[in-house]
């Protein structure tokens, strides 16, 4: 149970070494750099420091951004020029912090947001919000980038929660293809829930047609939460919230494991491991972000081959939100998006250029781009219109859950407290403990270790 022993939480520490800093002069040469201007040429130069980021068309994405923000300033003299920082982990990004090294703009989680703040690496960028990058996104995307009254981020790349379900287990349950094309709207509209989800990976269990019932990505269970409406945060208070609701959470899980849909291992099995298991039909229900399919055209050895796998996937898998536990109930989705952040270091004179590049980075086109490169979801509705994307059946079709897909609350707590929700989980999976214990450790460990002014506790 590795994966549910704990969450992952960002310790800063009061220390003076700089983990990979590289030399003095390079540090001193890099941290001139990134608010130096002058002139090149009778232009202006704006540098502007940006941390390394390769993942999928990242990188490209800036340096394509940089050239037609550079078009656009011709006309005002004005030449930016980016200076790459190396991409570090959390921790040196708080070492150098405290040594003044900060870069300009730099990408990360969504709920890294509060420990950021609160460790100095970043500034508020209140023009997201009359951007007009943004004039058309859902809600729930500028409730992503806003905390505690203010704009910190800005959203990069997309995903949501979809369960992928074994077409051929639903069919060796005797399900027609007409129901299970139909299984979808019958989520969206609340017909199908949770619990029917339980049954029908119960029924494929013991008919031996799968081996696991239920599969998750790493820890990540706000899904399953969700959908029994334990959102464990209010937002307008900036709290956390431990409801009576996580009852029914626990007794789900209880359930599930006494019927063997949810295996005691269930945290070890991350998605490089289910990807594989998934294409050979071993798992019944995957739980996990809109990458996994992509994950499952590599497992498959058809990375290049896509209409081969689209193929493959219409042939095997169905999926779906994840499903209310109420009847009637609308279906939930969660996600951990990657947020452009600005640094602590960048000036009122500076911001312009690095709001404009910001900007041009979130192109509908080089969304796309990235789209194509990561499996991620663009996050513009412009975006969605490049004809590249609309000729992505899986994708175009499955953007329609991030209207409604919430994420994880960037209050620095949350961590500490998934931390003894989680516990509760482990109880039951590894102690045989009943729901009603579960709850019991989660309410200790949150009373124990989250702040009181960080948490309301539903009595």
């Amino acid at each position: 149970m590795k994966k549910l022993a704990g969450v992952a939480l960002t310790v800063v520490m009061g220390v003076g070494f700089l983990a990979g800093c590289g030399s003095k002069d390079d540090n001193d040469a890099a941290a001139g750099s990134a608010n130096r201007t002058g002139s090149d040429a009778s232009n202006k130069v704006v540098t502007i420091s940006v941390r390394e980021n390769t993942w999928g068309a990242r990188k490209d994405n800036f340096l394509e951004a940089e050239k037609r923000l550079n078009e656009d300033l011709k006309a005002d003299h004005v030449q930016v020029k980016l200076d790459w920082w190396p991409g570090i982990d959390d921790d040196e990004l708080v070492l150098q912090a405290q040594a003044g090294k900060v870069a300009d703009v730099f990408i990360n989680s969504s709920v890294d947001i509060g420990w950021e703040r609160d460790a100095g690496l970043i500034r508020d960028i209140d023009w997201v919000k009359d951007s007009s990058v943004f004039k058309n996104v859902p809600a729930s995307y500028t409730d992503i980038m806003n905390y505690d009254g203010h704009y910190y981020g800005v959203i990069q790349d997309m995903d949501a929660s979809p369960v992928f379900i074994s077409r051929k287990a639903l069919e060796g349950i005797g399900w027609t293809k007409d129901r299970i094309d139909g299984l979808r709207s019958k989520v969206d509209s609340g017909e199908f829930t949770f619990g029917d989800l339980v049954d029908l990976a119960d029924q494929a269990k013991k008919k031996n047609l799968v081996k696991t019932g239920f599969a998750v990505e790493d820890t990540r269970f706000e899904g399953w939460n969700y959908a029994f409406g334990s959102y464990n945060y209010d937002a307008s208070a900036n709290k956390l919230i431990l409801s009576g609701k996580a009852k029914d959470v626990y007794a789900f899980w209880a359930d599930a494991k006494k019927r063997g849909v949810i295996a005691e291992g269930i945290g070890d099995v991350d998605t490089d491991k289910a990807a594989p298991m998934f294409v050979k039909g071993q798992i019944f229900a995957e739980f996990a972000r809109t990458e996994f399919y992509q994950m499952m055209r590599e497992a498959n050895g058809m990375k290049d081959d896509i209409e081969g796998y689209n193929a493959w996937f219409n042939d095997n898998v169905v999926w779906i939100p994840v499903p209310s536990a109420e009847k009637g109930g609308k279906p939930v989705s969660y996600s951990n998006p990657a947020m452009i952040f600005v640094g602590s270091k960048v000036d009122d004179a500076k911001m312009p250029y690095v709001q404009r590049l910001i900007e041009h980075v979130l192109d509908p086109d080089l969304q796309v781009n990235h789209t194509i490169a990561s499996g991620k979801l663009p996050v513009t509705p412009e975006a969605q219109e490049d004809p590249r994307f609309k000729a992505m059946s899986f994708y175009k079709e499955h953007a329609y859950l991030v209207g409604f897909t919430k994420t994880r609350p960037a209050l620095p707590d949350y961590a500490t407290f998934m931390k003894g929700f989680t516990l509760g989980i482990d109880a039951i999976l590894t102690k045989g403990k009943s729901a009603d214990d579960a709850y019991g450790i989660f309410k200790k460990e949150v009373k124990q270790n989250v702040p009181a002014d960080r948490v309301t506790i539903e009595e």
